[in-house]
């Protein structure tokens, strides 16, 4: 049986805002580091005024 680890990013608003547009590359920046350990975007929510919150999850080997 395998399960699943999960991992949260959160980028507060003020760092991923740029001249009112978001820091796309910054984002990615994240993403493409935990793709290379073999996290994948589970899930991602815009959390009010606050920020940016991002999930990412790994199928654990089961046994």
């Amino acid at each position: 049986m395998s399960g699943y680890s999960y991992k949260v990013e959160f980028f507060p608003i003020e760092e991923v805002l740029v001249e009112k547009q978001v820091d796309r590359g910054r984002i990615e920046k994240t993403l493409n580091r935990y793709a290379k350990r073999g996290l994948r975007l589970a899930q991602v929510a815009l959390c009010g005024q606050l920020g940016l919150i991002c999930i990412f999850e790994q199928e654990e080997a089961g046994e």
